[in-house]
């Protein structure tokens, strides 16, 4: 009996290390330059003395700074002093996510939408979980809500690793794709009717076309008392090597964050937390600018793409293209091999984010760097395809 041989998924770090810096639209990170203002922050923040333990929920300058950001961005309105806690600061969205599954996911499940980020799966797998997929169908990646529930009902009634949990990330790693309004909110009924506690991944909020876009699945009705959403300044402001990033919701659940996240953690760096929090407010302009910024970028690379011969899926949101492959190459590792030898740029295989993807044909590119590389890289890659 002949058996099919299961693909492995690429693994994006490997590939990252075979590329030069000029052609890596691999990392999923924002590699534009420091902020001067955050630069300065930092530099006073660190010469007087700020170098110490803080507490694990985060400082209180930074907490109360995004408690206010999120009321004008998001509409979401929390109380930075309240008890149990409402918000707290995290080691980057992904020690926010490791403090959730090992607080709430112990042998358990959640549900991730196909194409995915790798670290949904893998944070809950390291609580001794796992992951029901819900793959996006066809070319508009289309969420189909019966399949949802059906996959919520299946997993609900198993005795073994039970369904306790949604994660829904809009804007999507690696698609790109916004989920709209009503597509939040049947996420919300389905949690509501299955009893799931809704993890909301919202850390590319601010890479929307419109800030109207988003949607911010706190805001919804009947979803707060259910919902922890996880965000980060990693892409927003440049500084992923600082990690920061936040988790927020009621008190009933953040509050539930602490004595894991406190042992696993102490605390996010502290001078860090300082920097930020005298510039996240100072310019009212700031996501603005972003947006125009992002969409120019993202013209940039999509242009180059088209032209090369790929599809380039529409999405709503301006950090990663997802993109089908030209039709002359076999699969998306094939053409990232000829990628990388032939214009010395590399992008990831979209099986990255797929349990077992039927054809491989798939691929994620990161555009955000600066013009003068992204435009570099754009011209070595339509020379080399075109």
């Amino acid at each position: 009996m002949q058996t099919t041989k299961k693909r492995t998924q690429p693994d994006i770090r490997a590939i990252a290390r075979l590329i030069p810096a000029s052609g890596n639209l691999v990392q999923g990170q924002n590699d534009v330059a420091l902020h001067p203002a955050l630069a300065q922050a930092l530099n006073e923040t660190v010469a007087e003395g700020l170098n110490h333990y803080s507490f694990f929920e985060g400082v209180d300058e930074l907490r109360r700074a995004v408690v206010e950001e999120l009321r004008i961005s998001s509409g979401v309105s929390l109380d930075a002093e309240r008890r149990p806690l409402e918000l707290i600061i995290t080691p980057g969205a992904t020690g926010a996510l490791v403090t959730i599954a090992h607080t709430f996911l112990r042998d358990a499940s959640a549900i991730v939408f196909e194409p995915y980020y790798p670290y949904h799966k893998r944070t809950v797998e390291t609580a001794g979980g796992r992951t029901d997929v819900v793959k996006l169908r066809g070319e508009n990646l289309d969420l189909d809500v019966d399949e949802l529930r059906r996959v919520c009902r299946e997993g609900k009634s198993r005795n073994e690793q039970p369904l306790k949990a949604i994660i829904a990330c809009s804007p999507a790693n690696p698609t790109g794709r916004v989920l709209t309004r009503s597509e939040m909110e049947a996420i919300v009924a389905c949690a509501n009717e299955f009893d799931l506690l809704l993890i909301s991944d919202e850390v590319y909020e601010h890479f929307t076309l419109e800030a109207a876009d988003h949607v911010t699945a706190a805001s919804l009705p009947g979803a707060f008392e259910r919902t922890i959403t996880v965000n980060s300044f990693s892409k927003s402001w440049a500084v992923s090597g600082w990690r920061l990033g936040y988790a927020y919701g009621p008190g009933a659940l953040i509050g539930k964050l602490t004595q894991l996240g406190n042992i696993y953690y102490v605390c996010t760096p502290t001078p860090l937390q300082h920097a930020l929090a005298r510039v996240l407010l100072a310019d009212p302009k700031y996501y603005d600018k972003l947006r125009a910024d992002f969409a120019r970028k993202r013209g940039i690379i999509n242009t180059a793409l088209e032209a090369a011969g790929f599809r380039v899926y529409p999405s709503r949101s301006s950090f990663y293209s997802w993109a089908r492959i030209p039709e002359r190459f076999r699969d998306a590792t094939e053409l990232n091999e000829f990628m990388i030898r032939e214009a010395g740029v590399a992008g990831v295989p979209g099986g990255a984010f797929m349990d077992e993807p039927e054809n491989d044909v798939f691929m994620r590119l990161c555009f955000a760097r600066e013009d003068s590389m992204l435009e570099a890289a754009a011209e070595r890659l339509v020379r080399a395809l075109a």
